[in-house]
Formats: structure tokens, C-alpha cells, sequence
């Protein structure tokens, strides 16, 4: 199993949650990579994380978080990285527009 199957398995997806439950996973997996990959030097990207109210505001903090990877680990990583999180937001639509879930 590699990081990247024990890192998606810690979280537990599981589509049938409300969106505060929803909120709080993918905030946990953000948290999670800026753990790993940032440590001291990323707080701020963390602290957005951190008190983000919606998933929206989730959402638009993505292209930081794989910043943040590609900066520490490289592309392929980060994007694979990045299609994990991005997964995590499926079921959870931004005004109701899936054309905003594509590729980041």
C-alpha cells in the first residue's frame, strides 16, 4: 500500500455525510497535507484551512495546497495529491455548478 492509498484510507470517504461533515473531512485532509508537506513555514495556509466556514472557501484554497506540494515534492505528486482532495468535494456542489470540479 503507498501513501497515497494509506492517506485517502485514514479519512474514510463516505458520500452520504451532511455538508458539515463534509466540511470537516476535507478540512482534515487539507490539514493533513500542509502537515506532511509544509510544517512550520505554511501556518498561514493552515490557519485559512484552519477557519474556513463553507467548503467554497475549502475549495478555492486548492491551488495553494498544490503549491505547497509541488514546491516540496514536485508535480506528479502534487497532482496526485490534488485529485485525492479534489474527490473529497463531489457531492458537495458549489451553487450547484459541477463545471467547477474540473482539473485543477
Amino acid at each position: 500500500m503507498g501513501i497515497r492509498d494509506s492517506f485517502w484510507n485514514v479519512l474514510g470517504r463516505d458520500a452520504s455525510d451532511s455538508p458539515d461533515a463534509a466540511l470537516e473531512r476535507v478540512r482534515k485532509a487539507m490539514q493533513l497535507v500542509v502537515e506532511k508537506y509544509g510544517g512550520d513555514d505554511h501556518y498561514r495556509l493552515d490557519m485559512k484551512i484552519n477557519f474556513a466556514h463553507e467548503i467554497a472557501e475549502l475549495w478555492y484554497l486548492r491551488p495553494e495546497l498544490m503549491q505547497l506540494v509541488a514546491a516540496a515534492q514536485g508535480e506528479l505528486v502534487a497532482q496526485e495529491c490534488m485529485a485525492g482532495i479534489t474527490a473529497l468535494f463531489k457531492k458537495h456542489h458549489l451553487g450547484g455548478t459541477p463545471s467547477r470540479f474540473g482539473k485543477l
